[in-house]
């Protein structure tokens, strides 16, 4: 008998469940609900050091617990503004 293993992520402070230990960064964005546009930036949290960008076809090993989150690709400041 297989045992799969559950890994419980956070993205965008939501909270999803994947039985992979490897994903892609299109990966971790098709797994949001819904998924993170390609506006958008992807970071992993990691907690006492810098933020890590991941890009689309970068392997992010899994685990219980790790966090991400998306901000804007393109930051416009003033913009909507008149």
């Amino acid at each position: 008998m297989t045992h799969t293993h559950e890994y419980h992520v956070q993205i965008d402070r939501d909270h999803y469940t994947t039985t992979s230990d490897k994903l892609t960064g299109a990966d971790v964005r098709a797994l949001a609900s819904p998924p993170i546009g390609a506006d958008r930036d992807l970071y992993e949290v990691r907690p006492g050091r810098d933020d890590l960008l991941i890009s689309d076809g970068d392997t992010v090993d899994i685990r219980d617990g790790l966090r991400f989150f998306s901000a804007p690709r393109h930051i416009n400041p003033g913009a909507g503004t008149e």
